[in-house]
């Protein structure tokens, strides 16, 4: 690899590195137009861990808005570390440690949940910007309270059909 070949690689390197903080930013912030600016239209999310959910390929708007609901009622603060980002062309895939803390006022045990694991992520760059095309969630422990987590939501149930449904799923399982 050349010298201006290895600067134009930490260049993108950084770039993809931009758009996590960003997703991550966004997250902790609310700022949810900033959140949805970080993914392609479609984007394949896993998350079945984390979830029970399978993968799906879904409209970024739909994913956003699921994050919104989920994440509105708690105090969020993300953490990324561990930086391991490879990037061919137009292609990039990172893989990002995190911790994500969240904090809400509760009567039912503890007021903090975190997970600790890490992102998988796949990149592409469309113009000049590096865009989320696959996210992976994982993690190694998660632990506090998920009561943080108000699933009986009646927008968020309606909201989760949308997003886990036959046709999502089926779209997922080829990507």
């Amino acid at each position: 690899m050349t010298r201006d070949e290895m600067v134009v690689n930490l260049w993108e390197r950084e770039a993809v590195k931009k758009v996590m903080l960003r997703f991550g930013r966004a997250l902790d912030t609310g700022d949810w137009a900033a959140y949805r600016s970080c993914f392609t239209d479609p984007v394949t999310v896993d998350f079945q861990r984390l979830t029970g959910q399978p993968i799906v390929q879904v409209d970024p708007d739909l994913f956003t808005l699921f994050a919104s609901q989920i994440l509105a009622p708690v105090r969020r603060h993300h953490s990324y570390s561990n930086w391991d980002i490879n990037v061919e062309g137009d292609h990039a895939d990172a893989l990002v440690y995190m911790t994500s803390r969240h904090w809400r006022q509760t009567d039912f045990g503890a007021s903090e949940n975190a997970q600790y694991g890490w992102y998988e992520v796949r990149f592409i760059k469309q113009g000049n910007d590096w865009l989320i095309t696959r996210l992976k969630h994982d993690f190694q422990w998660i632990g506090g309270n998920a009561s943080l987590f108000d699933l009986n939501d009646p927008s968020l149930i309606d909201t989760m059909g949308k997003l886990f449904n036959e046709d999502t799923i089926l779209a997922g399982a080829t990507t």
